[in-house]
């Protein structure tokens, strides 16, 4: 596609993460279900409790309507990490992306080493999150930054392309919003290629991402961190009361944090798995 082709503006699609108001839902009914939806992917695990459905909508030129949305997958919360948790300080966000055919999409979870690190550093709560999709090896990054007192918040990340080229986005809150609502810019050209608007008014929260750029459209791996992130939305607040609360208490002697293991493996050394042993030679 041409630069000219490249028109940045018309949305291209939307992807709509609608978490429910409670746990009684069509994807859950039914007892076997649970082992119905395990038996389909490993991701789904035992403490899997489905909280939304995912549904999109797409056309490929603006000349096109856009069509409705329609149900494509649902969304899964590791329960036993988060309101199974020892205690509230100790609650670890996971959630999880699911096709409609129970296929594994995406993984967003919460980095609180990062969190803590970065609050320390800042002196204000600070989130991160790792995020895994089927579409690529490489975990993404979505980190929230701090750029002053005074500015809105924001959140950064980058993807990879061909031959080492990478793409880099800031996700920013838009300044009038009622609820949670975001533009995303991409640094190469300051294109605003993305939004994301989250719909508060509805009882268990509906978070969309619209997708302005026709190529970003296509990108899967660009559409499903996006996803993971917007359904992220719905415990951003809760995770940074966490935060403060945990920076208090540890400052003060009362408490001692410690990380769960499936997060102390997303720290493992990546150029054991990438390099070969004749690449340690320059490192």
């Amino acid at each position: 596609m041409t630069g000219d082709e490249r028109r940045i503006g018309p949305t291209y699609r939307v992807l709509s993460q609608d978490l429910y108001a409670t746990d009684m839902h069509a994807d859950e009914i039914g007892i076997r279900q649970a082992e119905v939806w395990r038996s389909k992917s490993r991701q789904f695990s035992k403490d899997a409790e489905i909280i939304g459905k995912i549904m999109e909508a797409q056309r490929k030129t603006e000349d096109e309507d856009m069509p409705s949305l329609e149900k494509t997958g649902f969304i899964i919360i590791r329960d036993s990490l988060w309101s199974g948790a020892e205690d509230e300080l100790s609650r670890r966000m996971v959630l999880k992306l699911f096709s409609d055919s129970g296929g594994w999409i995406a993984t967003i979870e919460e980095m609180v080493a990062e969190e803590l690190a970065y609050t320390f550093g800042s002196g204000l709560p600070i989130v991160s999150f790792a995020v895994m999709t089927r579409d690529s090896e490489v975990v993404t990054y979505i980190r929230q930054v701090n750029r002053g007192t005074l500015a809105m918040e924001n959140f950064a990340f980058y993807l990879l392309g061909p031959d080492g080229a990478f793409d880099v986005f800031r996700i920013e809150r838009k300044r009038v919003s009622a609820g949670g609502d975001y533009n995303v810019f991409r640094l190469r050209d300051g294109q605003k290629v993305s939004e994301v608007d989250s719909k508060f008014g509805d009882i268990g929260g509906e978070f969309q991402v619209i997708v302005k750029d026709p190529v970003l459209a296509e990108n899967e791996w660009y559409c499903h961190i996006m996803q993971a992130f917007a359904a992220m939305l719905r415990y951003r607040d809760p995770i940074k009361e966490k935060i403060q609360r945990v920076m208090d208490k540890w400052a003060r002697g009362d408490f001692d944090p410690r990380l769960q293991r499936l997060e102390v493996s997303l720290l493992a050394n990546p150029r054991k798995l990438s390099l070969s042993m004749e690449e340690f030679e320059e490192i």
